[in-house]
């Protein structure tokens, strides 16, 4: 009996250090290689953090409502008015809106960096009360820099991810068909961390989208859009 608990505490004391170098070197060992750090576990649970800076867990503490949008009908300039609204109301510069899309149960608005062209947020209006708000999904959970479980100065925009827009078009094709949705995959938009990508319908018609981790190759489908109803480009 003495001889199993020794053995159990050994073993209990093996599985603590463990713990205790494994979070060492997530919070030190790092730096700004990220993917080197985490390898193919980057964009599961596992090697996040929330940050004392994480500006997306911020914003998504609340809802952004615009008094002079109207709640019966919303036209794109109307949309994108109150998404920079949105932007400016938290002091985010070096950001601007390249694409609005309307579903059925919200809009979808594409928010990227002016300077380097990478996707940085994509936000969402709520038809239903016309708030704004940070997407959830992979714009929170995925995002490295702007995300919930960011590990980047706002700064920072050097990002190598293992997986390149090729290889996450194809990903997605490959879970598009495995899954019978009748749609292929589209052009890829870059994330700090992730792709996210328009599925079309045999046709061309644009009918959803998904996004592809870029380290892990994980795929996660938007299924809260509803109906593609209409877009706009900026």
């Amino acid at each position: 009996m003495k001889k199993y608990l020794i053995l159990s505490i050994v073993f209990l004391s093996i599985g603590i250090l463990g713990l205790v170098v494994t979070g060492f070197i997530a919070h030190y060992g790092c730096g700004r290689d990220i993917g080197a750090c985490f390898g193919s576990n980057f964009g599961t649970s596992q090697g996040y953090s929330f940050g004392m800076n994480d500006m997306m867990n911020m914003m998504s503490s609340r809802r952004f409502s615009d008094k002079n949008l109207s709640l019966k009908s919303f036209s794109f300039q109307e949309v994108k008015d109150s998404s920079d609204a949105y932007l400016s109301s938290y002091g985010l510069k070096n950001l601007k809106i390249t694409e609005i899309m309307e579903f059925s149960n919200n809009f979808y608005i594409e928010v990227v960096e002016e300077d380097t062209g990478i996707g940085a947020l994509e936000l969402l209006l709520d038809k239903s009360d016309g708030s704004i708000f940070p997407e959830y999904g992979p714009n929170m959970m995925w995002n490295l820099k702007y995300g919930m479980h960011s590990r980047m100065d706002i700064s920072d925009n050097n990002l190598p991810m293992p997986i390149d827009e090729k290889k996450a078009i194809a990903i997605a094709d490959r879970y598009l068909t495995k899954m019978n949705t009748g749609e292929i995959a589209e052009e890829a938009e870059r994330y700090y961390g992730y792709y996210t990508i328009h599925t079309v319908t045999k046709d061309g018609e644009i009918s959803g989208m998904l996004s592809v981790n870029g380290f892990t190759g994980q795929v996660w489908y938007h299924n809260w859009h509803g109906t593609f109803i209409d877009m706009q480009e900026y």
